[in-house]
């Protein structure tokens, strides 16, 4: 029992470590490329960062001033609300858009039914029905209203999966006349960076983003997310080792005449060592083996229920793997020591 609970413990640290960080690199990769399956090439923000609370803060006068510049073909304004997630996991984007001219530039269609026409119209893509169990026709609640949805769109574009009107959006959060950012569609692709370079020369104090790089930028990730990783993976190191160390310790507590009778048959002290620390090493590898199935089942279920995306990748699997190794050769490092310096005497006259 005492090496069976050992042992998940050590499973318990490497399902931290594998599903936080497939969640944090699942969510932004799905951004991603969620945000660069577009046609446009060009961002427009007024102040942009990985963790933007997407407030409405950038008037929509900016459309028509960026028209003017060479080089620019057409521009879409879009607004983004950010929200708890439904789920109690993460949070959700809200889509503000103006149907035509983000068709124009997303190349999104409508697999079913009609783009939002009414104030409290919605569209959502196929993955927004699928985890929310809702249908075409059925109405979700929204800034504590009830929107209907009457589109379902393809293919899966933009941050938001749910998208109502703009004008309803700068009501609902009484910021008339302004959004997030602008999508700009540039005449000729090949200039996309001397388009930017002349908005930004023609328009400063504001942050122009190259689409294409954006998949760059998510994959150096949040450093938020990356301090929250690094306090995961220390809170599984610190919970392997307990785990191991009170095992280790009790064993070696039980076990002093067994030790005793090694040591007076010839035993050394390094051989007591390397014969606990294998032990341990057993019983980390029996725990890496049960987290990374327990971490898979945890996949599959936040999947099926969530419109999260966790992705786990080899190099995690593998950093779990060497930490669980170290962190149980760490824990037992001192109980092996303790075991080593027995005096078979005193142990066997107990």
């Amino acid at each position: 029992m005492r090496t069976a609970l050992s042992a998940f413990g050590v499973a318990l640290a490497v399902t931290l470590i594998l599903v936080n960080a497939g969640l944090v690199n699942g969510s932004q990769r799905s951004r991603a490329r969620r945000e660069t399956n577009v046609q446009a090439e060009l961002m427009f923000w007024r102040d942009f960062n990985l963790t933007s609370t997407s407030a409405l803060v950038m008037p929509i006068q900016y459309t028509d001033r960026l028209r003017q510049v060479a080089g620019i073909a057409d521009v879409a304004p879009v607004g983004q609300y950010l929200k708890p997630s439904d789920y109690g996991i993460g949070v959700e984007i809200i889509e503000g858009i103006e149907w035509e001219s983000y068709r124009r530039l997303t190349g999104i269609r409508l697999q079913a039914g009609t783009p939002p026409v009414d104030e409290y119209d919605a569209i959502v893509d196929a993955e927004f029905l699928r985890t929310r169990r809702v249908a075409l026709g059925d109405t979700v609640q929204v800034f504590e209203r009830s929107f209907r949805i009457t589109g379902v769109y393809a293919p899966e574009a933009g941050t938001g999966r749910f998208k109502m009107r703009l004008d309803t959006m700068q009501k609902l959060l009484a910021a008339p006349e302004r959004c997030t950012f602008i999508y700009i569609k540039c005449a000729n692709p090949a200039e996309q960076e001397a388009v930017a370079a002349r908005i930004v020369e023609e328009l400063p104090d504001n942050t122009v983003i190259l689409i294409r790089d954006l998949p760059a930028a998510y994959e150096r990730g949040i450093p938020a997310l990356n301090t929250f990783l690094r306090l995961v993976i220390g809170l599984a190191v610190a919970v392997g080792v307990t785990f191991v160390f009170l095992t280790m310790y009790t064993t070696i507590a039980e076990r002093k005449r067994d030790i005793g009778i090694l040591k007076s048959l010839g035993a050394s002290s390094w051989w007591i060592i390397q014969a606990i620390e294998a032990e341990a090493l057993l019983v980390g590898v029996l725990g890496l083996l049960l987290g990374i199935g327990a971490a898979y089942l945890a996949v599959v279920g936040i999947t099926t229920f969530t419109a999260l995306r966790p992705e786990i990748e080899l190099r995690w699997v593998g950093l779990a793997a060497l930490i669980s190794l170290l962190s149980t050769a760490l824990g037992a490092l001192y109980p092996a020591w303790r075991a080593a310096r027995l005096d078979p005497v005193e142990t066997l006259a107990e």
